[in-house]
């Protein structure tokens, strides 16, 4: 396989976003043939690995793919996950409100799940929950000073942009806009 420059444009941000968090998620679509997993492992789309700057071992993130020997279950592996496969990028304490996201590179079965969910949701339910999260907002005091994050895709990359307003409560959501 040769190298994209999409590919190795992700791989910059990856590098980035790791070395400024230290402890990262990554999301990868572990049904490609490509991907060198455990085969307990391989079929999941949004398949999530661990990247922590504290492991015991290298972790190679290169222009066209993560190189590391990765542990499962105390058996160690050695792994190879291609950088078209790697869809999503979050902090495990964001839980979701922050990272990246490459659209270009989320898998079918992803895509269509969430628009199934969208497409059960009418407009009037989609503006009855922002109502309920804003009132669930004033409501709640604000001691804990979670920031909640929405991510927006923008042109395959995203960007994370944190809300000045602290919340009392952290939700989930992933937004994703075109």
């Amino acid at each position: 396989m040769s190298l994209s420059f999409s590919d190795a444009a992700k791989a910059k941000q990856l590098r980035e976003y790791f070395n400024k968090h230290g402890r990262i998620y990554i999301v990868v679509d572990a049904t490609n043939d490509d991907v060198q997993l455990p085969d307990h492992l391989k079929g999941d789309p949004a398949l999530r690995l661990v990247l922590n700057v504290r492991m015991p071992q290298m972790i190679h993130i290169n222009d066209d793919r993560i190189d590391s020997d990765f542990s499962f279950s105390g058996q160690v592996y050695a792994c190879q996950i291609p950088m078209h496969t790697i869809w999503a990028a979050y902090l495990p304490e964001g839980d979701l409100e922050q990272g990246i996201i490459w659209d270009d590179s989320v898998p079918e079965m992803i895509r269509a799940i969430v628009q199934a969910v969208r497409s059960n949701m009418s407009e009037e339910s989609i503006e009855e929950l922002h109502q309920a999260k804003a009132a669930h907002a004033e409501e709640t005091p604000e001691s804990d000073g979670a920031v909640t994050s929405t991510i927006t895709v923008i042109d395959g990359g995203a960007k994370a942009s944190d809300d000045d307003e602290p919340k009392g409560r952290k939700t989930n959501h992933l937004r994703v806009v075109k």
